[in-house]
């Protein structure tokens, strides 16, 4: 009998030969192409994954344990749908008070009042694209130790409240530990409250309400309400690393910043290279609401953001529709020429009306990680998602 069925499976088709055998079935879903990586123009960028080890110096240190934070801090629309719109210049992680926090809150004594700041993480978003509307914004800042936060939070309010003399003390009902003050006369509020290791600022500010001379105080403090409920159960799952172990913290996470595209020197940027949760790529897209859609339904578990962003997705199949949600085409991009021996990738140009957009994105695949980037030259963009591809390939 045995002889028997192996001469039968052997007189079939090989698509039938497996069914007729029981042998593997085809796979299921795209099978991901093979390309040359010797016939790629990567320019003069590398493509090799880098081991990025430890902190080179104290500050690198900072931004690094100011990233992890940022893996447990909603974003404004987990807090109150629609505000889906960010403000690109305003840094996320920050060390340095100044650069970040220093247009919505007084930061001249920041080092007075807050001494062992250690670094912070900053969430925030407009409900209206050209500030006709809400401003919501969450600063959360690690401290040492819960004493040396909940003194801090007393002090940045005390020194923000005397910047103003219009400004008034004010009580948030359902957080008697917060400090807070207002100007009765605006739609606006300031509010430090101090949870653990961590510092949460959230500020408020109504643009529309605030042009119309209109002030409605219980609909600010629901806001203020709905934003703490929210932020201080996500952040309480922050572990802190001890002040003096900072440097002994790996700067990268799972090895995603050591695959992905060493930013080049004149770049510009606003953020330091970091390696994330996949939840927290939602706070380095410019449409908050759909790169946390795209993470949630394909499987994305890790972002890294340099001189590329990379999606580690569920698989191959996952990392294609990244691929494509977020890189796909629309009214303000038209399609251009992938590089050369590469068509996996896909390049298109913006053709929008907003000066200061970058003009070239480039974005592929490679197995289970999805990646774009960015540049003014349209072969710039394609040398760099070539260099990414390979490096993604090396890196396996």
């Amino acid at each position: 009998m045995r002889g028997t069925m192996r001469g039968a499976c052997l007189a079939v088709s090989m698509a039938l030969l497996v069914a007729a055998c029981g042998g593997e079935t085809e796979p299921d879903g795209p099978i991901e192409p093979v390309i040359d990586l010797a016939g790629l123009d990567v320019g003069n960028y590398a493509t090799q994954p880098r081991d990025l080890g430890l902190p080179d110096n104290p500050e690198q240190a900072r931004f690094v344990e100011a990233e992890r934070l940022g893996n447990h801090v909603p974003t404004p629309a987990e807090i109150e749908p629609g505000f889906v719109h960010p403000n690109p210049f305003m840094p996320h992680v920050f060390i340095d008070p100044e650069a970040t926090l220093g247009r919505i809150m007084a930061v001249d004594r920041f080092a007075e009042a807050a001494p062992g700041f250690v670094g912070g993480f900053v969430s925030g978003a407009g409900n209206h694209p050209r500030n006709d509307g809400i401003d919501l914004l969450n600063a959360v800042m690690i401290f040492p130790d819960p004493q040396q936060a909940t003194a801090a939070a007393a002090a940045l309010e005390r020194v923000d409240f005397e910047a103003n003399t219009r400004n008034e003390p004010i009580e948030i009902p359902r957080y008697p530990g917060a400090h807070a003050h207002w100007q009765p006369t605006e739609q606006s509020i300031g509010v430090w409250y101090a949870t653990g290791n961590l510092v949460v600022y959230t500020w408020v500010y109504d643009y529309l309400k605030i042009h119309l001379k209109k002030v409605d105080r219980p609909a600010l403090l629901e806001l203020v309400h709905k934003s703490l409920d929210t932020i201080v159960p996500a952040v309480a799952a922050f572990r802190p690393t001890p002040v003096d172990a900072l440097m002994t913290a790996p700067v990268d996470l799972d090895g995603m910043l050591g695959r992905t595209l060493k930013r080049p020197a004149e770049d510009s940027w606003t953020n330091p290279p970091g390696a994330y949760a996949g939840r927290a790529a939602a706070h380095f897209g410019s449409e908050p609401d759909d790169v946390a859609r795209t993470v949630a339904e394909n499987g994305v578990d890790r972002f890294a953001a340099d001189g590329a962003d990379v999606y580690r997705a569920r698989d191959y199949a996952a990392a294609l529709r990244v691929q494509e949600d977020l890189g796909g085409l629309s009214r303000k991009f038209q399609r251009v020429e992938s590089p050369v021996n590469l068509p996996t990738a896909l390049c298109k140009e913006y053709i929008g009306r907003e000066m200061l957009a970058v003009r070239f994105y480039c974005s592929v695949t490679a197995g289970r990680y999805a990646a774009f980037t960015w540049a003014s030259q349209l072969l710039d963009a394609q040398q760099r998602v070539s260099a990414q591809y390979a490096l993604l390939v090396n890196a396996r």
